[in-house]
């Protein structure tokens, strides 16, 4: 058993398959990954995406329902859990993103020179939107990032991108009843980016 678990071991350090964005494509225009299948590319990696709660998912509804009804279609696309193509072989799938222009523009998903705002609802997810989702953000150079937090309450604002080191050097916490400016979106109210409590 000693044998067994050490050859387990070995193989579980061997090196992982690497996919690129062309390869990824190819493999869902071949239906090898369908609807079904929640997942997301990071960094050539084929990661799941977290099962999506009743809060979770309420929480997308209302700020799918605020941005839409706010920004007008022939000037903005709104995507709502769907991919964005980055770079370094990465295309996460943001809760919510914002994309300058109207959807007729599109022919591909938005890049990170599209995007005005990326959008992650947090809850069992945080500590991957603060991770590894924030620096795959960070390298490809989005202006603006946003967590908002199901049980703080709060949005996590970031932008100022630096690439080269995946970070970005401002961040601020906004907290419930706090009003703050978007680089490119104009005035937030923390309170109408949450679901209102029963």
């Amino acid at each position: 058993m000693t044998r067994i678990l050490t050859e387990a071991e070995t193989i579980t350090k061997l090196p992982d398959f690497h996919w690129t964005l062309e390869r990824y494509h190819a493999a869902i225009a071949a239906g090898v990954f369908s609807d079904d299948d929640k997942v997301e590319l990071l960094f050539g990696k084929i990661v799941p995406t977290s099962p999506i709660g009743v809060l979770h998912g309420k929480a997308v509804k209302h700020l799918a329902r605020y941005f839409i009804e706010r920004f007008p279609q022939e000037n903005y696309t709104i995507g709502v859990q769907d991919p964005v193509t980055l770079v370094d072989d990465s295309e996460p799938k943001p809760d919510l993103f914002v994309a300058q222009g109207p959807l007729v523009n599109y022919d591909h998903h938005p890049h990170p020179e599209d995007l005005l705002l990326v959008v992650e609802v947090s809850d069992s997810t945080l500590l991957r939107d603060r991770t590894a989702k924030k620096f795959s953000y960070a390298v490809a150079g989005v202006v603006e990032y946003w967590i908002v937090t199901v049980y703080e309450k709060q949005v996590e604002r970031f932008t100022d991108p630096r690439p080269a080191e995946g970070t970005y050097t401002k961040q601020e916490i906004i907290k419930a009843g706090e009003t703050f400016t978007s680089l490119h979106l104009g005035n937030f109210t923390v309170d109408d980016l949450l679901v209102a409590s029963a």
